[in-house]
């Protein structure tokens, strides 16, 4: 057997109260993917970080023979500069003193071609989906020929094609060699690809497996120390009108909606089916107010006009669980508190005439604290402390709690562990049973067909095809987001 190109040692870590890592070993040979996995907060994210050098653990060693490279969570990448400048950024081509652009250009074009991952090198880094950003981050990482490539949730924004283009370039990379450490939530993706698993609960590792002798509920069990919660039940439902859409366009230069018409009745839920970048970006800015569109939005008989501002379509009922947590949804140096209290805070029972009520403020982070369990359970927690996926419960919880009409949820369940998932899935289930119309946007083929009444399919910025719950063909979808007819 070969010998470990990574070694981690009796490593402990902890942020303030919380211990994060607690004595954990771990071995990372040539030529293997590793998967590590666990809850939200089980500390994976942070042992990532150790092991790349990026977080210095309070005790333990760390020992790496080759070079390391990180693909983080959370993209690092410069927004406003294009991609090979992100991918070359303190390694650009010279020609004299100065950066040879074309060349430049040359080796990301050549670099993304040898690897399967198709990128436009002078495209501007904040004007691309999150999947593409996806891409640009992993070839930052691949333009060092890393010997150890540490992956955390890199599938999380990636649709179902791009996963299978990812995952070419990931065993390639492993069988030549390469050692791959993958952090990831999506069991099956575990089981297709990965060689060995390492499960973590609570700082510590609590299994081991080798993958061929392992099941995805094996996995999960070891994951949440027992059974997993089982999906709410879906109550029968009298639906009534609630949003109506004609007509609506938005957004330009690629991925824009060309022509969104269609209806999502009070009690059901209407899952959106599509490869990214087909219209769904814009379809959810648009209805939230973020961008300007043409067309027409009638939420309740309600007409909410483009001059309709984002609070003006709080206060109407709607409600949106946006596709970016960060950078749409939280304040990062906020606690709990505020962040629960964000967009609330305008109405009762936050607000009390002209001021904010404290109490009240709190009883309603404890909510969402319980209700979703959100690790740490401390209302006063700073949000950028907290793991991505207890960040996202945060804003679901958020969202749901505000017994909203219309709720639009945009991935959901993006980069959230099996046990957590199945938790926010079934409240999405409760507020459909309770009355709200639920648009469900997601690039889990599994989670539309788990919780939506009916399935409208996106290609090319249109709706393409329409299925109810009883007649959903799980091929025909597929050969519709395909831009099959």
């Amino acid at each position: 057997m070969s010998e470990p190109v990574l070694s981690l040692r009796g490593i402990r870590k902890r942020f303030g109260t919380v211990q994060a890592v607690d004595g954990v070993d771990l071995d990372l040979n040539p030529g293997e993917i590793h998967a590590l996995v666990g809850e939200n907060g089980a500390g994976k994210s942070t042992l990532a970080a150790i092991a790349f050098g990026t977080v210095i653990p309070d005790e333990g060693t760390v020992e790496a023979k080759v070079v390391v490279g990180l693909v983080h969570q959370h993209f690092q990448l410069v927004d406003r500069l294009n991609v090979w400048e992100n991918v070359l950024l303190g390694r650009e081509p010279k020609h004299g003193w100065r950066i040879d652009r074309a060349a430049a250009r040359e080796r990301v074009r050549g670099l993304a071609a040898d690897h399967g991952l198709e990128v436009d090198p002078d495209a501007v880094v904040e004007t691309l989906p999150i999947g593409v950003q996806q891409r640009v981050e992993l070839l930052r990482e691949l333009e060092r020929s890393p010997g150890i490539l540490l992956l955390d949730e890199p599938t999380a924004a990636l649709a179902p094609t791009e996963i299978a283009s990812f995952f070419r370039t990931i065993t390639a990379l492993a069988k030549s060699g390469a050692a791959v450490l993958i952090v990831t939530h999506k069991l099956q993706e575990v089981i297709d690809y990965s060689t060995r698993v390492t499960v973590m609960r609570s700082g510590r590792i609590v299994a081991r497996y080798e993958t061929n002798a392992t099941s995805t509920d094996e996995i999960a069990r070891a994951m949440v120390g027992g059974e997993l919660p089982p999906l709410a039940e879906r109550a029968a439902t009298t639906p009534a009108p609630r949003l109506s859409v004609r007509g609506l366009a938005a957004g330009s230069g690629g991925g824009e909606l060309v022509d969104g018409t269609f209806e999502v009745r009070a009690g059901e839920i209407v899952g959106v089916a599509g490869v990214e970048g087909n219209g769904q970006s814009a379809l959810a800015d648009a209805l939230a107010g973020v961008i300007s569109y043409t067309g027409t939005i009638e939420l309740d008989g309600v007409v909410l006009a483009p001059s309709f501002t984002p609070a003006e379509r709080l206060v109407s009922g709607l409600r949106v669980i946006p596709q970016d947590r960060r950078s749409e949804a939280l304040v990062l140096s906020w606690s709990i508190v505020e962040n629960v209290a964000l967009g609330r805070h305008q109405t009762a029972p936050l607000r009390r005439g002209s001021i904010l009520d404290p109490a009240a403020e709190l009883a309603a982070a404890k909510e969402v604290i319980e209700r979703f369990d959100v690790r740490p359970a401390n209302p006063q927690a700073i949000v950028d402390a907290l793991s991505g996926g207890n960040q996202q419960k945060i804003v679901v919880g958020r969202t749901l709690s505000a017994q909203p009409k219309l709720i639009v949820a945009y991935q959901p369940t993006r980069g959230i562990d099996v046990g957590a998932a199945t938790l926010v899935q079934s409240r999405l289930i409760e507020a459909r049973n309770a009355g709200a119309a639920v648009l469900l946007i997601s690039f889990e083929l599994d989670e539309i067909f788990a919780l939506a009444d009916r399935v409208l399919v996106m290609s090319g910025g249109r709706f393409v095809g329409a299925f109810d719950r009883a007649n959903v063909d799980r091929g025909r979808v597929g050969t519709l987001m395909a831009g099959g007819h």
